[in-house]
């Protein structure tokens, strides 16, 4: 059963590998790539604020690269250095997206608002679930063992509720760049191939949270089957999928 685990490990680190060199060239082409209205980030995210009639939404800078999030406890869209002060292709489908979130905010898009409401919870059941699964198994306690099984799969469905919030985003920030009228055929091209890039990085998260859930259910499994004092041997942490 182990090697049915290792053999999903194999396929999804190849395919998170994959994912991730395709977002980095993607993201550099289009990143070198100056927009034909030549607006920056933050000045796209504006622009889609203003049409929206959201001035109360801010636009804060971040340091660092690819860490652009929108913020709805405190309605902020936070752009990365490239996309904040840059006016490429990328750095206006990354701030269109962002700011898509913030409609949704605004719009009380469900999937959003139960993300939002299940973030903290699910972060914890990602950090202490395999844990505690381990913990269980080497003490011979199921009930433990059963725990950790349900927060690391808690935080798996978070993962998966993730998914349609992201593609609505980007939905969201093609329709409002057509409507600003900023794209033309090539940067029409470009936003679609960053968004699209971007979006299959969730989905190898959720691939690889779905390995350690495997690996969990097969390994752990037997904890659950046994009594105490038959357990099976300790579990063993599972192997890095990236």
């Amino acid at each position: 059963m182990e090697g049915l685990f290792y053999l999903l490990a194999g396929a999804v680190f190849l395919f998170s590998l994959v994912v991730r060199r395709k977002l980095s060239s993607t993201y550099q082409k289009w990143g070198r790539t100056r927009n034909r209205a030549n607006i920056t980030g933050a000045q796209t995210s504006m622009a889609i604020l203003e049409a929206n009639d959201m001035r109360r939404v801010r636009i804060g800078q971040i340091r660092g690269k690819l860490k652009d999030h929108y913020d709805p406890r405190n309605k902020t869209i936070r752009l990365s250095d490239p996309v904040y002060e840059v006016p490429s292709v990328a750095a206006m489908a990354v701030a269109a997206h962002e700011t898509g979130h913030a409609i949704q905010d605004k719009v009380d898009y469900a999937p959003l608002e139960i993300r939002t409401f299940l973030a903290p919870v699910a972060a914890a059941g990602a950090r202490f679930g395999l844990p505690a699964a381990i913990v269980g198994s080497f003490l011979g306690t199921p009930t433990l063992v059963l725990v950790g099984l349900l927060a690391y799969a808690g935080a798996l469905l978070l993962q998966l509720l993730t998914l349609p919030v992201e593609f609505n985003a980007s939905k969201r920030a093609m329709r409002q760049l057509e409507k600003l009228g900023v794209m033309g055929k090539e940067e029409r091209k470009g936003v679609r191939e960053v968004l699209r890039a971007a979006a299959m990085t969730y989905g190898a998260g959720a691939a690889s949270s779905a390995g350690y859930v495997i690996y969990l259910l097969i390994i752990g499994g037997n904890a659950l089957l046994r009594r105490p004092a038959l357990a099976s041997p300790p579990l063993k942490p599972p192997p890095a999928l990236f």
